[in-house]
């Protein structure tokens, strides 16, 4: 064992008092640390001294020099002691801390202790709607959709006739997408009143709604789709996504709790490892 490593285990009290009683520069170190009544009531007595030697009187004609290996300052093997003691807590503490963290968002859902997600307010139902006029030997047919997903392509479908939809006179598509508001109009010439018109309004391909009518007569209009969604409540999903924790105010970061994925999984393991190795050095 090495001088440093014999003054540490000194003072961290791991060293066997017994070990005193051979060195008497340690037995004079821990003299001087717990005092002369400590060390006789554990029962280590002082080392044999050996008799003074004349530094001058050299009856052999030698003179030999011994040099003693140098002993780490005390304070500095305390400080150092010290700081791998508050290391060692920290990290300690850490690991506790995650592994609580981790457990209630998976079984509660941290969502239930902090208001950090909002609720998406719903989207007001789409409008469709169409009108028809004669003027002129002319029929107009005017459609306006509103409240619509600027992201979603649209398209209508619309097909007009005379004499009360006996003669077939004319149809069309109009298609477009990015707007949120949708105004357009067709007119065709028409002789034989009345004239009527059916359209049909498609999202993405799908049929969503219908709309008809004649001259002189008022439109009507019938839903063949639903295409608004109820969106989900912060209230129900409390669980926070780690994986999307940077967006944690978009409902698309939460999920319910009651159950976890896989990197809850892998936070759990990584958090219960160092909680146990920051314990395990700490005993010992």
């Amino acid at each position: 064992m090495g001088d440093a490593e014999r003054v540490k285990g000194l003072l961290d009290g791991s060293m066997d008092p017994t070990e005193l009683e051979d060195d008497a520069e340690l037995y004079a170190l821990a003299e001087r640390i717990y005092g002369r009544e400590a060390l006789d009531e554990m029962g280590v007595a002082a080392p044999m001294r050996p008799p003074e030697v004349d530094p001058t009187n050299h009856s052999n004609g030698n003179n030999l020099e011994v040099e003693l290996p140098d002993i780490p300052e005390v304070e500095e093997i305390i400080e150092q002691s010290s700081k791998e003691s508050s290391g060692r807590r920290i990290v300690l503490m850490a690991g506790l801390l995650g592994l609580i963290l981790v457990s209630v968002n998976v079984s509660i859902g941290i969502g239930q202790y902090l208001e950090l997600c909002d609720d998406q307010i719903e989207a007001p139902p789409l409008t469709y709607t169409s009108s028809s006029a004669w003027q002129n030997d002319t029929m107009h047919i005017a459609w306006s959709v509103t409240n619509l997903n600027t992201t979603t392509n649209y398209s209508i479908y619309w097909s007009m006739s005379q004499d009360g939809s006996s003669e077939f006179v004319d149809d069309g598509w109009f298609n477009w997408s990015g707007s949120s508001n949708m105004i357009h109009s067709e007119n065709r010439a028409v002789t034989v009143l009345p004239g009527c018109y059916v359209s049909t309004l498609y999202s993405e391909g799908i049929e969503i709604s219908q709309s008809n009518g004649c001259t002189g007569n008022s439109s009507t209009t019938s839903i063949l789709a639903e295409i608004s969604e109820i969106p989900a409540q912060c209230e129900d999903n409390t669980r926070l996504l780690w994986d999307k924790v940077v967006e944690y105010e978009s409902i698309d970061s939460w999920a319910p709790a009651g159950s976890g994925g896989l990197l809850d999984g892998a936070l759990l393991m990584l958090f219960g490892m160092i909680t146990l190795r920051s314990a395990f050095r700490k005993n010992n």
